[in-house]
């Protein structure tokens, strides 16, 4: 039996940040791990610079050169199809951890990997503040443009992910933002 988590003070930071709270779970038990080596050719090239715009979106973390790792949805596997149709090598193994210590390290290393993207997210934030202040609209407008796309891929993540402190974190990064403009 699953051992629910205590997400108490979380619950009450979100009603008074008026935060929607997703599902939350402790830990991720179902993952997809995929690999690749494409061609060096426009095909493959092409391929592989979407797929890591893509793939660091929906919140999948880089375990080494050319593999990733990132909860098992169906969005994952959209987006392991699409690298397929590049040619070249393309593995995905698809796993339900068994055992709860090695679900809670794992579950651990890849909200780890999450949460540089949200520190880049935040600074992008502050430059965009500071182009503001300083009267520099279309550079700010320009760099919201990106922002923006980045908010939507991660909070989808997260939403996935069903972390609590994460999306408390995506949502005071959204609030600054909306204060900005």
């Amino acid at each position: 039996m699953e051992k629910k988590a205590d997400f108490t003070s979380l619950e009450v930071l979100a009603r008074l940040t008026g935060t929607p709270m997703p599902e939350t779970r402790e830990l991720v038990d179902r993952w997809l791990l995929l690999t690749y080596d494409l061609p060096h050719n426009q095909k493959g090239d092409k391929a592989r610079r979407e797929f890591l715009v893509n793939a660091r979106m929906i919140g999948a973390t880089r375990h080494t050169d050319s593999v990733y790792l990132m909860p098992w949805t169906k969005t994952a596997e959209v987006l392991a199809l699409q690298l397929a149709r590049a040619g070249g090598d393309l593995c995905v193994w698809t796993s339900q951890t068994t055992e709860e210590d090695k679900a809670r390290e794992i579950t651990r290393n890849y909200d780890q990997g999450i949460e540089p993207v949200l520190d880049e997210i935040s600074g992008r934030v502050d430059r965009i503040e500071e182009h503001m202040n300083h009267r520099r609209f279309k550079r700010a407008q320009k760099m919201m443009d990106k922002t923006e796309r980045m908010l939507t891929g991660i909070e989808q993540a997260l939403i996935r992910r069903g972390s609590a402190e994460l999306f408390i974190y995506l949502t005071l990064i959204k609030r600054r933002l909306q204060s900005i403009f």
